[in-house]
């Protein structure tokens, strides 16, 4: 396995700022610092529906489902996106780091990320200016059969200024500017919409955020903090929210929700 950095990959990574071509010479280059089985970049802007720059796999297509179930609502529920919303710093993380305390025992880890065949995966993160973020993430799948070690982490983060730097720079030429006129409705108030129109359930605000909350994979404690109320309020508003919806679990909950999450994506843009 290679352990260090490719400079003929970096030099024309360089090269490429700026161009059509610079995601695929800038991909190669993580590469070289840290072996990935797949790779894709993600910007989002705002509260659009993000757009995919560039895929690579060389095993199976864990991205088949991208087009069909992630671009289509679906990343209204995944931690990048919140991260991003959240204008969290620039960095190297792995999912887990900026993820919910319960993601990987949530429906929606389950029903993507558990189909898609990703064992592992790392991201760096570039916000841009006030809405944007880039987002080019590196994963492990059926390809090697592994996670990515602390000596792959390791050389990742050691040229991390390198590869912020370029990133900064390719976004600086290439990339505008965000607009100003982002909708300005939130998440939560397209959850009360969707779920009213086309779902016949008339939620409160708060009973919204809680729902938006649990499908994103937030335990109860985790929710009473994020709300800033108590553990006992929380169960209060689930109950009041599965009342509402008809349900008695998490699961159902989902799979009443999940196929109105296109209805949300398309009020974004």
């Amino acid at each position: 396995m290679k352990t260090g950095f490719d400079a003929p990959s970096l030099a024309q990574a360089i090269r490429s700022v700026g161009g059509a071509d610079f995601y695929p010479a800038f991909c190669a280059y993580l590469h070289s610092c840290m072996p990935y089985d797949n790779v894709v970049v993600i910007v989002f802007d705002g509260s659009r529906v993000p757009v995919v720059e560039y895929r690579q796999t060389s095993g199976p297509d864990v991205f088949r489902f991208i087009e069909s179930d992630y671009l289509t609502g679906a990343y209204v529920l995944d931690p990048v996106y919140h991260f991003h919303l959240e204008r969290g710093s620039s960095g190297i993380y792995r999912l887990l780091d900026i993820a919910p305390d319960k993601f990987r025992r949530s429906r929606y880890y389950e029903w993507y990320y558990g189909r898609i065949g990703i064992s592992d995966e790392i991201s760096v993160i570039l916000t841009v200016g006030a809405e944007m973020t880039v987002t080019v993430s590196m994963g492990k799948d059926g390809t090697s059969g592994d996670v990515f070690s602390v000596h792959d982490e390791n050389a990742l983060n050691a040229h991390e200024p390198v590869i912020r730097t370029l990133l900064e720079m390719h976004a600086a030429s290439s990339v505008p500017l965000s607009r100003p006129d982002v909708d300005e409705h939130s998440l939560v108030e397209l959850l009360i919409t969707v779920a009213q129109e086309h779902l016949d359930v008339h939620l409160s605000r708060r009973q919204a955020e809680v729902a938006l909350l649990i499908l994103r994979g937030h335990s109860s404690p985790s929710i009473a903090l994020h709300m800033d109320i108590s553990a006992q309020t929380v169960k209060v508003f689930r109950k009041q929210l599965y009342k509402k919806c008809h349900i008695s679990s998490q699961a159902e909950l989902f799979a009443r929700f999940v196929p109105v999450l296109g209805q949300m994506s398309r009020l974004q843009t």
